[in-house]
């Protein structure tokens, strides 16, 4: 080989993922990109200062925004049941659309071996898996995919009496997989600090590791219940807080599960200033997490590795507070299943708006593109950018419960079905929504005579979504 030239980049012993190259008799060493994955619980899609709501303070969601590619148009694809982030977060990890998971109810509660997730997939590339923070699936699949972790929650929510958001019980990383119940220490910081204190000693510790890493921050914030700490409590005066734009007193009908958990947390019909408490302390959670998400990006580039680390954050639903005149996620409107995400990273454009139609289960097969990685076969995502990026969806298929189902579309037609009787194939009522003149879902055009070609354009398309993403209600 003559001097000055480089031989072909082949596996680096030291990070299987990486490459090196020979040049001039010394060895370089490319190490591929870090993962930084950062999930927030209950985050509805329009809560991100830079992304259009002034009154919200998140300076480090900002900054992400700034440095990479925000998707105005996330979503989950809803739940099985009403908890909307079992299935959310299986499918964010699995790749695999709502239908497509397993467990009792088929919701992401079990991820089977067979169902390669996100990390397995770093893993089998030569990254170190860490994870703190909440985990709302089966704990055999979490000690398969993780190799380290700590400050760990498995559970949907941090009941007050266990120590609410305040004081959470967690626990310290097993080994063994077994996290028996009596394991469980009490935190002495709120929930969101300690998970940023676990993923900050991870990154600190990193030159001992050798490998790239995938991190899992996976907050409880701002699910309920919603006690920010200090100055946070105080940070928004619900006399100040504005009510949504489709604040109602009571949902306009029954809608098949008006009277679930998350919508008794309020009496009815809604007081508008008890909303507009709600909402200030879902935004001090909100900017609290925000607060610690920048002591992670600020440990990053104090290591060295912040510009060579893909960051991706996004909530895993949304919920109402207020809209429609519900409380909850139980629905499938816009504030339900729409969810920030933004990617910053290597070759990542900034400061850019995506206005696609994307899931969450498009994550892990973007990660792979990213890296240059076969994505697992059992994924069913889309490439979200990059090189490799598929085609625009012309349609997201949504889904809540045995009751509601809908589609829409690219050029912003909405179509929403509840079987409210007799779950099934027909529908007891529907509702029809321009959402680019009407983005609140709040004129319904369903009845209107002008719209009857658009309805059934839409109804047929719904059919065809429900075959294609295997509602079972439709076998």
């Amino acid at each position: 080989m003559q001097a000055g030239t480089a031989t072909t980049d082949r596996i680096c012993d030291l990070c299987p993922s990486g490459s090196y190259s020979t040049v001039a008799n010394s060895v370089t060493c490319t190490r591929p990109p870090n993962v930084l994955l950062l999930l927030t619980d209950d985050q509805r899609y329009n809560t991100v200062h830079a992304l259009g709501n002034e009154l919200i303070q998140t300076p480090n969601l900002d900054r992400l925004a700034r440095a990479g590619t925000s998707f105005s148009q996330a979503s989950c694809q809803g739940g099985v049941n009403g908890a909307l982030c079992i299935t959310s977060r299986a499918s964010l990890m699995t790749g695999r659309t709502i239908n497509h998971l397993e467990g009792d109810d088929k919701g992401g509660e079990v991820i089977p071996p067979e169902h390669t997730t996100l990390p397995e997939m770093l893993q089998n590339a030569g990254y170190v898996t860490f994870a703190t923070g909440k985990w709302h699936s089966d704990v055999a699949s979490y000690a398969r995919i993780f190799e380290q972790a700590d400050n760990i929650f498995f559970g949907g929510m941090l009941f007050p009496e266990e120590g609410g958001q305040a004081h959470p019980l967690l626990y310290h990383f097993d080994p063994s997989g077994a996290y028996p119940a009596e394991a469980r220490f009490r935190a002495d910081r709120f929930s969101s600090t300690m998970f940023a204190d676990a993923a900050i000693g991870f990154i600190k510790a990193l030159p001992a590791q050798g490998r790239p890493f995938f991190a899992y921050v996976a907050f409880t914030a701002p699910h309920d219940p919603r006690t920010p700490p200090a100055p946070f409590d105080t940070l928004y005066d619900p006399a100040q807080t504005p009510l949504p734009d489709n604040f109602l007193p009571e949902h306009p009908f029954d809608n098949g599960d008006l009277y679930n958990r998350d919508e008794n947390l309020l009496p009815w019909p809604r007081d508008p200033d008890q909303v507009k408490s709600e909402i200030a302390a879902y935004y001090g959670m909100i900017s609290q997490a925000d607060e610690q998400i920048g002591r992670i990006l600020d440990t990053l580039e104090e290591q060295k590795l912040l510009d060579n680390t893909i960051i991706i954050f996004a909530g895993d639903n949304g919920l109402e507070l207020g809209s429609h005149g519900l409380l909850g996620k139980g629905s499938v409107y816009e504030e339900s299943i729409r969810v920030p995400m933004i990617i910053t990273g290597p070759g990542i454009a900034a400061n850019t708006i995506n206005d696609h139609l994307v899931y969450l289960s498009d994550i892990l097969p973007t990660v792979a593109a990213l890296l240059g990685l076969d994505p697992p076969t059992t994924n069913d995502g889309n490439v979200m950018l990059g090189a490799k990026a598929a085609l625009p969806r012309q349609s997201s298929y949504y889904q809540y419960s045995r009751v509601h189902r809908a589609i829409r579309t690219a050029d912003h037609w909405k179509l929403i079905g509840y079987s409210i009787t007799v779950p099934g194939p027909q529908f007891d009522r529907l509702q029809l929504f321009d959402l680019s003149v009407d983005p609140s879902e709040m004129n319904d055009l369903s009845t209107v005579d002008t719209y009857r070609g658009k309805l059934a354009e839409m109804q047929s398309l719904l059919a065809n979504d429900r075959v294609l993403y295997d509602d079972p209600l439709v076998k």
